[in-house]
């Protein structure tokens, strides 16, 4: 019996050692994996704590421990939908071997529960304490300020093709809800503001759901992106056969001074590194009075965990890092970016999804409708929409 005790406790230490210090190390740990593996550990450590503190002959002491083993089986296996994503092979395999342990040593260790052996269980809580103790520190303290910052996944979008338009099993199809909902509001603005026939700059056009709408609409726009398989599709999908389409940097774009009269970056502020530059480059290529719009998402725990978790749980076939939170601006970094460009805001309002049937059955298929809507609102703590106007 102790035989089997022995060999499962030092396979299984030896497994968390080698997954923590060889395959954790080399990759980093995300914020939920730092939080979860300890919690693993914990309860883990429930368990031992429970077999010394109680006596066989305790009539529920075994319902017990056999209640907290089985939650701690099945608790260990939360992050592997991360794990599905950020991890190689050889981990995944380590992963596996360690899951087939963990019953074992629960098991042996509840044999020598059983038999009158407590001293060897002391010795194993106190490694596991002391384990937990490092993840603790190592990965939440000592580690925490140097963790390599995540990019967002701008590849992505060069892959979707004709999906851009028809998939609903895809984050792109809530960018087109949004669209539906954005885009009315935009040309009514702009006709109020400078007219019919208005020269538009779209920003990151992608597949141009905005551009295009815009130029059956009676404007003459342009549409930039630096994705070229996207570009083809905007092409295929502009109606009216006038949307100028070229590849480029929003950061640096190819444009004279005072060009345009609207310029538009529709959820790009958050996929570019120095938003600044872009707002700056919007600024330049405005005519007086020209207006700037924008979408953009929050930077707070809602957004987090609706826009970049919700969205990676609940909707299929999203990729890693399609939203990173720490790209996300606050709307009085917005308005202050604007304010140094010279681009006077008029309006902010938030955006979020209506709370209908669409989402609910999105929330159980993974599916993404063309039934689902968005709705502007007071709260801008999940994302925000709103326009600036160049100084005249």
């Amino acid at each position: 019996m102790f035989a089997l005790f022995a060999v499962a406790v030092g396979l299984q230490g030896l497994g968390m050692v080698v997954d923590d210090v060889w395959f954790h190390r080399r990759r980093r740990l995300p914020r939920w994996e730092r939080v979860g593996h300890p919690l693993d550990t914990l309860t883990l450590v429930a368990c031992l704590l429970w077999l010394i503190v109680s006596r066989p002959e305790n009539p529920a002491a075994l319902g017990i421990y056999v209640t907290l083993a089985v939650f701690s089986m099945v608790f260990i296996t939360k992050d592997e939908p991360v794990h599905a994503r950020l991890c190689g092979g050889g981990e995944q395999w380590l992963h596996a071997n360690l899951f087939v342990l963990h019953p074992i040593v629960l098991l042996a260790s509840g044999l020598m529960w059983s038999s009158g052996h407590p001293g060897v269980l002391v010795v194993q809580l106190v490694v596991t304490v002391a384990f937990l103790a490092y993840q603790v520190v190592y990965w939440n303290v000592v580690t925490r300020d140097v963790e390599v910052p995540s990019v967002v996944n701008n590849d992505w979008y060069a892959a979707l093709g004709a999906r851009w338009y028809t998939a609903d099993d895809t984050p792109i199809a809530l960018l087109r809800a949004e669209a539906r909902h954005r885009n009315p509001w935009i040309a009514a603005t702009i006709v109020r503001h400078r007219g019919q026939g208005a020269a538009v700059l779209d920003l990151g056009c992608g597949a141009g759901f905005l551009a295009n709408y815009l130029a059956e609409h009676a404007h003459r726009v342009t549409g930039i992106d630096s994705t070229a398989e996207s570009l083809e599709v905007a092409r295929r999908h502009d109606r009216t056969g006038r949307v100028e389409y070229r590849l480029g940097d929003a950061c640096v774009l190819p444009f004279a001074d005072a060009t345009f009269d609207v310029v538009c970056a529709m959820d790009l502020l958050e996929h570019v590194e120095e938003p600044v530059r872009l707002i700056g480059e919007a600024s330049r290529v405005l005519a007086p009075s020209g207006l700037f719009f924008f979408h953009t998402f929050n930077r707070t725990w809602l957004a987090n965990a609706i826009v970049i978790r919700g969205v990676e749980w609940f909707v299929r076939n999203t990729p890693e890092d399609l939203h990173v939170l720490r790209l996300f601006l606050k709307p009085g970094e917005v308005a202050r970016m604007l304010r140094g460009h010279g681009l006077e805001p008029l309006e902010i309002v938030g955006h979020r999804p209506r709370f209908r049937w669409p989402l609910w059955r999105m929330l159980a298929t993974g599916r993404v409708g063309d039934d689902f809507e968005f709705t502007f609102t007071g709260s801008l703590r999940l994302g925000f929409a709103g326009y600036a106007r160049k100084a005249s």
